[in-house]
């Protein structure tokens, strides 16, 4: 009984702990890029990015350096290395500024392989849709094999 019970705490954890798309959008040079971003655990979140009016595609994955469970307060903004790989070739290495217990609320600045510089930020939903236009789902895979990121 007692294994029963800490197979559903485990269970409603993780789905308390993934989910939920963050929405973010470039803010140089404004609003060409935008994309999500869904919490796989407490340090890892998939990654789809899009560039407007175009057919770029990228994906990854953004790697939270403090763990949920560490000494640090839960808003705390920490580290987040965001690693995307595009449809185009580019790579692109974002350094975030997250809040810890959200995976939410923050900015981040990076450069692709040609020090291109990216800068984005967080947005709620609702400014996504009206700054994206077109309808895009965004769903992230079960295979990360069929990633663009090849490491």
């Amino acid at each position: 009984m007692k294994n029963i019970k800490n197979i559903i705490f485990v269970s409603l954890l993780t789905l308390i702990c993934s989910g939920c798309n963050q929405y973010f959008i470039s803010t140089t040079p404004e609003n060409t890029y935008y994309g999500a971003y869904n919490r796989r655990d407490f340090t890892h979140a998939d990654v789809k990015l899009f560039k407007k009016n175009s057919e770029l595609v990228c994906d990854g994955s953004i790697y939270l350096n403090a763990p949920s469970r560490s000494i640090t307060f839960k808003n705390d903004r920490v580290d987040a290395k965001m690693k995307l790989g595009c449809n185009d070739g580019k790579i692109l290495d974002i350094v975030w500024q997250l809040r810890k217990g959200s995976f939410k609320d923050g900015f981040g600045e990076g450069v692709d392989q040609f020090n291109n510089i990216y800068k984005f930020k967080t947005v709620p939903k609702s400014t996504y849709k009206d700054i994206t236009g077109d309808n895009r789902k965004i769903t992230f895979p079960n295979d990360h094999n069929k990633s663009y990121l090849k490491y």
